[in-house]
């Protein structure tokens, strides 16, 4: 047995909130949004970071682009390692990084206004 004992972190429950982004135009054909996820714990409210979803070159991709809502900007590295083929790679990271920061205000306008209306605030 070891000398180190661990225990299970328990999370604090949270729900997952879908705001479409199927009205959002892109600023490339290749490059469509779909629909933003945004957690929001019933303890501290909504979580300031979200996954973007969505399709390239007319295929949803799995892997999410995590977003961050205050800020209202996109990780550098949120593009790593999104695809197998190497010319599909090479497309992508040439416009993604323009497409998805010249989307970010319309996805944070997005979120804020389903939010707001979706969440009452803490009394």
């Amino acid at each position: 047995m070891s000398k180190y004992q661990t225990q299970p972190i328990k999370m604090a429950p949270y729900q997952i909130q879908t705001v479409s982004l199927k009205e959002l135009v892109s600023d490339s054909e290749l490059i469509k949004f779909l629909r933003v996820e945004i957690p929001y714990g019933k303890a501290y409210g909504r979580i300031p970071f979200a996954r973007v979803l969505y399709a390239f070159n007319g295929v949803e991709q799995k892997k999410a682009v995590p977003m961050d809502l205050d800020k209202g900007a996109f990780s550098d590295s949120s593009f790593e390692n999104v695809f197998d083929d190497e010319e599909l790679e090479k497309t992508f990271r040439e416009i993604a990084p323009d497409v998805f920061r010249n989307a970010a205000p319309q996805i944070v306008e997005a979120v804020s206004k389903a939010t707001t209306s979706t969440y009452c605030k803490p009394t």
